[in-house]
């Protein structure tokens, strides 16, 4: 009996000496230099949009006082089928609207672009440095766009799809989840912070802890090291992050569709395609043979237009016509039969 328990009080000490190494270990020395790798911007080659002559310019105010810049393109057409929200890249603007919309624009769509806080036309934030991460301070300035669409006498009465890029294109994810106005969303090189985190401490981890040793590592483990990767940048940064894997389950799947290149370096096949997962099994992706990130246009443009006029013309059908062509791609078919959950999802705010 005594021998049994001294070797359970070894074992114990063991066990408690092997954990409280690996707090430290990961404490003082893992998590920060993971954090300083999560926070490195990739080195996106963003081209601004140039302004646009005919555009309406438009200001509004964000809910802590902040003027956002932005425009209106369309607004003098009668009778427009719909309203596009644009939301822009992370270090681009708005103007590069037309640049992605032109299918839209060119069917009488209106366009409402706006340059997030911090970056383009809107004023700044002080003591906030956006990166390419979605952080609650971005979904603020859509939750003010929104609201400028609900008091604007054209606008208000206009069924809303959101339209973003990279950075935009989680905005515009992240909005369908949050407001029941939104009829569709078009999400080009779009993310999940937690599945795009998980999928690159997959493919570097070597860079951190033996890769033998990783392998080790269970599941539940990695990924509260990672939560507590993006706590500890939230307090260097005085933000705090958005995960569209918390809210997707108020996304309506048919409503989305994802658009990814196959070489797209940061944003690669199986991101997107975990991403589309994540969505929903309605979820249309489309990725564009050879097209870099946010390039699918630009080498597939006739294809892109195509799409997204297929897509938008989709979305503003009433709810009993027919969902078809879920998920189709360049190089493939990807299986997805339609989405059986509930058109009526939860609204964490109305504008």
């Amino acid at each position: 009996m005594e021998t049994t328990l001294v070797a359970f009080v070894v074992i114990l000490a063991a066990v408690l000496t092997i954990a409280l190494a690996d707090v430290l270990l990961l404490q003082r020395v893992l998590i920060p230099r993971i954090c300083d790798h999560f926070e490195r911007p990739p080195a996106f080659n963003v081209v601004p949009g140039v302004p646009l002559p005919d555009a309406l310019p438009i200001t509004f105010k964000a809910a802590d006082g902040l003027s956002l810049h932005g425009s209106l393109i369309n607004s003098e057409l009668p009778d427009p089928p719909g309203l596009v929200l644009f939301l822009p890249e992370h270090r681009g603007n708005h103007w590069t609207a037309h640049r992605y919309c032109q299918a839209l624009i060119d069917q009488g769509y209106v366009i409402l672009a706006f340059d997030f806080r911090n970056q383009g036309e809107s004023e700044a934030l002080a003591g906030y440095s956006p990166s390419h991460w979605m952080t609650e301070y971005e979904m603020q300035d859509v939750a003010a766009a929104m609201e400028f669409i609900g008091s604007h006498h054209l606008l208000s009465t206009l069924p809303i799809i959101t339209f973003g890029v990279s950075r935009g294109g989680v905005a515009a994810l992240l909005a369908a989840c949050r407001y029941h106005r939104i009829r569709g969303v078009i999400a080009d090189s779009a993310f999940g912070t937690i599945t795009t985190l998980r999928f690159f401490a997959d493919r570097f981890a070597g860079l951190y802890v033996p890769e033998r040793l990783f392998r080790f590592f269970p599941e539940w483990h990695i990924s509260v090291t990672l939560r507590r990767v993006m706590a500890l940048s939230e307090r260097r940064r005085n933000c705090h992050y958005v995960h569209l894997e918390d809210e997707v389950h108020h996304l309506e799947s048919r409503s989305v569709l994802l658009i990814s290149g196959t070489a797209d370096s940061y944003i690669s096949t199986e991101v997107a395609r975990r991403l589309q997962q994540l969505a929903g099994s309605g979820t249309q992706l489309w990725i564009a043979r050879g097209a870099r990130h946010n390039s699918a246009r630009l080498l597939h443009t006739e294809e892109y237009d195509r799409r997204v006029r297929s897509h938008a013309a989709r979305c503003l059908q009433s709810d009993s016509t027919p969902v078809t062509e879920l998920t189709v791609e360049v190089e493939d078919k990807v299986d997805a039969s339609p989405d059986s959950r509930s058109p009526h999802r939860p609204v964490a705010r109305t504008a």
